[in-house]
């Protein structure tokens, strides 16, 4: 099947461009001091650390959704469905643009997704960088618009149903959610530089 233009490669360029900013910003907190990268906020709040272990592990379960429903999309090739579901398509929502903004609404992850700081993370940055890897082969394998083609159900905030597009872009908002915390935590820490917690 050969490429359709228009929308389709726009989708891809866009989920493209923007896993190569999410994850180059998220790797940089890796360089962080490792006093910065262990301060705790509050005595129930998560270290910078674990924050970025628990997106690699969000998004380890996410990938297996996004390539098992990439490979259905596939298998589903067909022009004609592709070109309908393009016509009125649109990546994002309301709903799928609150997921990238920190405390939008309350989140409570389940246990499996819960950080539980046993892998030091040079091993967390290797992970987040194989995965990144692995989306970008997904958005090759679905260049024509396939991945409009095949939808699974997302309980997160009652979202409903995302093809494999959409479920790139929660992947990624869920990223841009956790730097924005990340940021919170360096600007906070900041605010108590004068308190000696961190000397220039």
């Amino acid at each position: 099947m050969s490429v359709i233009p228009g929308k389709a490669e726009q989708i891809t360029a866009q989920l493209r461009e923007t896993t190569t900013n999410v994850f180059s910003e998220i790797d940089t907190w890796f360089d962080k001091d490792a006093r910065i990268r262990s301060f705790r906020p509050a005595r129930d709040e998560w270290t910078i650390d674990q924050i970025v272990e628990h997106v690699s592990l969000v998004n380890h379960y996410l990938l297996i959704l996004i390539g098992k429903g990439a490979r259905k999309a596939i298998t589903r090739a067909d022009r004609k469905k592709i070109e309908q579901e393009l016509e009125h398509y649109e990546l994002s929502t309301p709903l799928l643009e609150d997921i990238g903004i920190n405390d939008s609404f309350e989140w409570k992850s389940p246990r499996h997704m819960v950080p539980t700081g046993v892998r030091p993370p040079e091993q967390v940055r290797e992970e987040l960088t194989s995965q990144k890897a692995r989306l970008m082969d997904c958005l090759a394998m679905l260049k024509n618009g396939e991945g409009v083609l095949h939808k699974t159900s997302l309980s997160v905030r009652s979202i409903g149903k995302l093809d494999v597009y959409q479920y790139i872009y929660f992947l990624l908002q869920h990223m841009r959610r956790h730097i924005r915390q990340m940021e919170g935590i360096e600007r906070e820490i900041n605010m108590n530089r004068d308190d000696g917690f961190i000397e220039e």
